[in-house]
């Protein structure tokens, strides 16, 4: 084998080997937000699924729905767990009436019904 061939596959090792480790470092260094996205996403998602059976949602329901709810990355054993309940439920709210999901009428939400 040439002394060549040896240096770039060496060179071409190690190029790789820095790519992985790099990627490794972005998402180890971004998975906590990750992991919060994804519980508000679930938080969301479940959220309008009640909305499309009910006209309202208190954040006592979102407390209910709020219960057990985990966020987990494939291949990480890294979890994100609803803990405060009341916490998560007024800011899963509060997230959703400032992205237009869902209005506020006193103590309770409705979706907003976006047909024009």
């Amino acid at each position: 084998m040439k002394p060549i061939t040896i240096i770039l596959g060496v060179i071409f090792f190690a190029i790789a080997t820095m790519i992985i480790y790099g990627w490794g470092l972005v998402r180890q260094k971004n998975q906590s937000a990750d992991l919060m996205n994804l519980l508000f996403s679930k938080g969301n998602a479940k959220v309008k699924k009640y909305l499309k059976k009910n006209e309202y949602v208190t954040v006592e329901d979102v407390e209910k729905m709020a219960d057990g709810l985990e966020a987990k990355q494939p291949f990480s054993g890294n979890r994100a767990i609803v803990k405060d309940k009341k916490d998560f439920s007024t800011k899963l709210l509060q997230y959703m009436v400032k992205t237009g999901q869902i209005e506020q009428e006193g103590s309770r939400y409705k979706k907003i019904n976006n047909k024009k």
